[in-house]
């Protein structure tokens, strides 16, 4: 592949990325034929409950399109990870 031709298809992606970011609210990653439990029963500061990420692979993913400063640590309860504010 040429490197023009890479870059004229990094943007075609970069344009889908963008346009599909304003229609969804969150981004998840296609998971294997394994059951996710969505919400564990860690609380976070309002009282609601906190969404569960399969891993941190998951939990990047969905970061590196947003500018903000968040932080993953593993759910002392279930198997999965968590989001704090840094």
């Amino acid at each position: 592949m040429k490197h023009s031709d890479f870059l004229k298809a990094l943007k075609t992606l970069k344009s889908h990325i963008i346009t599909n970011r304003n229609k969804q609210k969150i981004l998840t990653i296609p998971q294997e034929d394994k059951p996710h439990k969505t919400y564990c029963t860690c609380k976070d500061s309002n009282g609601e409950n906190k969404y569960l990420y399969n891993s941190q692979k998951e939990i990047k993913y969905l970061l590196s399109s947003r500018n903000i400063s968040l932080y993953s640590y593993p759910c002392p309860y279930e198997k999965g990870w968590h989001l704090t504010k840094g």
